[in-house]
Formats: structure tokens, C-alpha cells, sequence
């Protein structure tokens, strides 16, 4: 995975700060059948923008707000999201691959049947957000928040969570086995009624009497 210097990039990037050319650029990609490279775009803001299919790469995002707007089909290769807002936003059929994601809000947004392969999220929000039937092949969880999150029926493996919050997250037919849960919050988390979604994941004592509840247990 390509490790940023946020400041150098900025520096050897092609800046990009104003709205209306993002919204021009992207456009023109779309209808020439190219990519988006090697930009730095920076405090870019538009609601209910149509990107479908959109592809970028080598290139950083940073203080960007996209509301309410559709990124499905697109591929984002090698970039870094910094500080952006993607809240209620379409990314569903979409591919993430060497990406990192810090402190970003990606309330409700739908990644719905995309695929992040060595994809990091540090210190993020992605409350209320849906990725179900998503490929997760070696991804980092660091410090985000992913309560009422769907989390269903997806699969992957080398997946590393640390200090991630799963209160009532839907993992419903998503094989945990190997995984590492003890500094994550899973109260209320929904699995199948066997949970054999659990099976081989790695718990605490306290983890392992919240999850006692699905074998009808009751532990004093």
C-alpha cells in the first residue's frame, strides 16, 4: 500500500480547489473512458453529484464534501481520503484497492457489493452505513465507528480491527473465524440465529457472555 506525505503531495500534485472544475474534470474522465491521476483535491463541495463509473488514482482527497451524491461503479486506486464527508453517498459496485481513509464521515452511505483490498480506515464514522455482500480482502479498522452498520454476507480475510465499534452492526452471514474482536465494541451486534458467523473469532470474557445470549445461555 502506498504510504502518503500529505504535504509533498500537495506539493507534487496537481491541485485542484475549486468545485465547479472537480465537477468539469470528472465529467470530461467519464465521457473520454479515463482517470482522474495524480491530483490533490482539496475542499471541493458538491451535493447530489452523478459520478457513476468515475475512476481515480494516485491522487488525495482532502476536506471534500460530497453529499448525497453516487459514485456506483467507480474505482478509486492508490488515493487517500483525508477529513471528507460521504455521508449518504452511492458507492455501491465499487472497487477501493492500496486506498487509505482517515478521519472521514461516511454516514449511511451505501457500499453495497464493492470490493476494498488493502484498504485502510482510521479514526472514521461510518454509522448507519451498508456494506453488504462487499469483498473485505486485507483491511484495517483502527478507531472507527461502525454502529447499525451492514456488515452482512461479505467475505475476505486478513482483516485487523482495533478499537472498532460494532454496537448493533448487522454481521449476519459474514464468517468472523480468525478475527480479532477484543478491543472492539459488540453489544447488540445482529448474526444468525446458530451465530456460527462467531465461530473462530477471537473474544474476551465479557465479549464471550454478550455472545452467550445467542446459545441461550445466561451467564451470573
Amino acid at each position: 500500500m502506498k504510504k502518503w506525505d500529505a504535504e509533498k503531495a500537495r506539493e507534487q500534485l496537481e491541485n485542484i480547489e475549486d468545485s465547479a472544475v472537480f465537477l468539469e474534470l470528472a465529467e470530461a474522465a467519464n465521457q473520454e473512458g479515463s482517470s482522474l491521476e495524480d491530483r490533490y483535491i482539496a475542499g471541493v463541495s458538491v451535493e447530489k453529484g452523478d459520478f457513476s463509473g468515475l475512476e481515480v488514482s494516485g491522487s488525495v482527497f482532502e476536506n471534500c464534501v460530497f453529499s448525497d451524491s453516487a459514485f456506483p461503479k467507480s474505482y478509486f486506486k492508490d488515493c487517500l481520503f483525508m477529513s471528507c464527508d460521504f455521508s449518504n453517498c452511492n458507492f455501491s459496485s465499487s472497487t477501493f484497492s492500496r486506498c487509505s481513509f482517515e478521519q472521514v464521515k461516511g454516514i449511511g452511505a451505501d457500499f453495497s457489493e464493492s470490493v476494498f483490498k488493502q484498504v485502510e480506515l482510521r479514526a472514521c464514522l461510518f454509522r448507519y452505513a451498508v456494506f453488504t455482500l462487499c469483498l473485505l480482502q486485507d483491511m484495517v479498522l483502527e478507531t472507527c465507528d461502525l454502529s447499525e452498520a451492514w456488515l452482512d454476507s461479505c467475505k475476505g480475510q486478513k482483516w485487523r480491527w482495533k478499537d472498532v465499534s460494532l454496537v448493533r452492526a448487522n454481521l449476519y452471514k459474514t464468517p468472523l473465524k480468525g478475527v480479532d474482536l477484543r478491543e472492539c465494541q459488540i453489544e447488540g451486534i445482529i448474526l444468525s440465529t446458530e451465530a456460527r458467523e462467531i465461530s473462530g473469532a477471537v473474544v474476551d470474557w465479557m465479549q464471550a457472555a454478550e455472545l452467550a445470549r445467542f446459545l441461550g445461555v445466561v451467564i451470573k
